[in-house]
Order: C-alpha cells, then structure tokens, then sequence
C-alpha cells in the first residue's frame, strides 16, 4: 500500500458568514403637530383608505412621531441615572445568559458548577472526564486510535454509557495497543460475545456492547493502522497520530459558541478525516464519529466562548509551541 492511496488532502479554512440584521425605514414629510389641529379633517374616501394600508407605519404612530419631533427639537444628554439603569440592564442580560448555561449560577456572578452541568447532571465519572480530558490535547497511536474506536462503539448510544464501559473494552482489547489488536482475529470476537453471555460475573458496566460489526472494526481497523505505518516512512506523516492531526493543520482550533446548541454535529475538517479513513478501509468512522473525536482529543475547543473552561483553553493555547487556531 502506497501513500497515493491515502491522497493528500487539502484543508482550506472555513470563512464564517456574518450575520447582517436588517433596519426598518419609514418615509414621509414630518408636519407640526399645529397643523393637523388647525386643519379639519378631510372625508375619508376609497383612495384615503387605500393611502393608509399602504403606508408602514401607523396613522397613530406619526401623529406621536410628528409630536415627538415638534416638542423635541434635541436630544438632551442621558441622565446619570439612566445610565445606572442601562448598566443595570446590560448586567441582567449577562446574568440571563450566564444561567441559560449553568441554571445553578448564583446571583453574585459564581458559577458553582461547570456548564458541562446541564448533560452530565452531577454524575462524577462523567463530570472527571469533561474537566480532564474532554478538549485537551491527546496525541499517540495508541491513545487515538482507542478514541477512534470508542467513539465508533457509541454511534447510536449515549457517550456516558460507552464512557462506563471503557474499562470493559480496555480488557478484551489489550489497552488498545494497537499491535496486539492487530493480531486479534474473529474467533476472538467470538469469544467476547460468548463470554458476555455465559459469564454470570460479569454484569453491566463489566461487559463491551455486544454488536459483532463494531467489535470487528477494532480489529480490522488496527490491521490498517499497522498497514499505514509501513507505508508512511519517509512521508509527509511519520505515524497514525500526525495524520489524524493533519487535518486541522496540527494546531487546535479555538471555537466560540455562544451555547452547547451551537455546536455543529460535524464540520469540513471532520469531513475530510471521515472520507481519508474510508478511502483507506476504515470502518465506523463517520463525519460526526470523526467530529467527536476532535472534541475529545484537542484538535477543537468547543467549551462555550467565556465560560472557565473556555477560559483555560485559551490560556492554555496561548502558551502552545506551534500557536492555535483562533475562530473567534
């Protein structure tokens, strides 16, 4: 197998689209409120009707505008007191969004739990996991292949319950060294599912999930790993980690999404990553299992823009040797 077989691909940056909010304008000649008092009222006919549906803006309403203008010849500056009010207002509306991400944000501006809250609800293995690994940088064969292949046994499931089995899968994969994998056949496969289902002490959280499609895939995928490595020396990639990270350019991408409901399902890059694997024979590695995998691993940071651990990750990236993507 030689690396024109895995194509080069090229990952050009995503622009992202401003949005353009739209004004409302209302024309028409601005007459004292004197003259519509000194004037009588014309009949109102079919072409006076038609005149008003026509018109944007109410007839109430410009007889208020024309007031307004009359008896407002200029804007006086803002008092000290509005001010307080709008500083109090502005305060309010970041305290709104504060606890639309963290409900259990108190009033004097501390967060008591991390925004991550919301999913994980308190449950201690999950919470450890996103204040620990989740978005923090992992390289190594071996530790990205294990995710690449978890986050392929999730696919259809909650990550909380591939994340209490891990150990499990751990077990029945040697660690996910990926030469002993690579060495593991189907009779294996066979011996997992059976031992799942007359191993009375195992129970739960002891057991991988018992689908025979994704079981496989570990082993065949490893198959190919070891295949790639071969092939890569003296190439642009030297192992299987750099050329997962190849496809944000080796340096993380620092996010800024306003909610968790911001956060796309897959991206171009995660695109590219699930289309490079596939042509290569990988399986289970979709566009949004090769997403999940960026999430979890560093490539991107998608902790909501301003929170604390956004916070870290900034400062964090900012010490990086070989700088970030910043898309703020």
């Amino acid at each position: 197998m030689s690396m024109a077989k895995f194509g080069k691909t090229v990952i050009t940056k995503s622009c992202r689209a401003a949005a353009i909010g739209s004004n409302l304008h209302c024309s028409g000649t601005i007459r004292p409120a004197s003259a519509f008092i000194a004037t009588p009222l014309a009949p109102i006919t079919r072409a006076t009707e038609t005149s008003f549906a026509a018109t944007p803006v109410s007839f109430t309403r410009r007889l208020s505008m024309s007031a307004d203008v009359e008896n407002t010849p200029q804007q006086s500056a803002p008092s000290t007191i509005s001010k307080k009010r709008q500083k109090k207002t502005n305060s309010s509306k970041t305290d709104n969004v504060r606890r639309k991400l963290n409900p259990e944000a108190t009033d004097d501006g501390v967060d008591e739990k991390p925004w991550y809250f919301i999913f994980t609800k308190g449950d201690s293995l999950y919470s450890e996991y996103m204040a620990n690994e989740w978005g923090i940088e992992k390289r190594g064969d071996n530790a990205l292949f294990e995710k690449l292949c978890l986050e392929g046994a999730q696919s259809g499931l909650s990550w909380k319950t591939i994340l209490y089995k891990r150990q499990a899968y751990r077990r029945v994969f040697h660690n996910f060294e990926i030469e002993r994998v690579a060495q593991m056949t189907m009779s294996d496969v066979d011996k997992i599912l059976s031992s799942s289902n007359n191993n009375t002490s195992l129970t739960g959280n002891d057991m991988v999930v018992r689908h025979r499609g994704k079981l496989e895939s570990v082993i065949h995928n490893a198959k190919l790993v070891i295949a790639m490595r071969k092939d890569m020396a003296g190439e642009q990639y030297s192992n299987f980690s750099d050329f997962l990270w190849n496809f944000v350019e080796n340096r993380p991408i620092l996010n800024a999404w306003k909610s968790p409901n911001d956060m796309p399902a897959k991206t171009k890059e995660s695109e590219a990553m699930s289309q490079a694997l596939k042509k290569i024979g990988f399986k289970y590695v979709g566009a949004t299992t090769c997403y999940s995998l960026m999430q979890s691993c560093g490539f991107v940071i998608d902790h909501p823009y301003n929170t604390n651990e956004w916070k870290d990750a900034l400062s964090r990236l900012q010490k990086r040797s070989g700088g970030f993507q910043d898309r703020r």
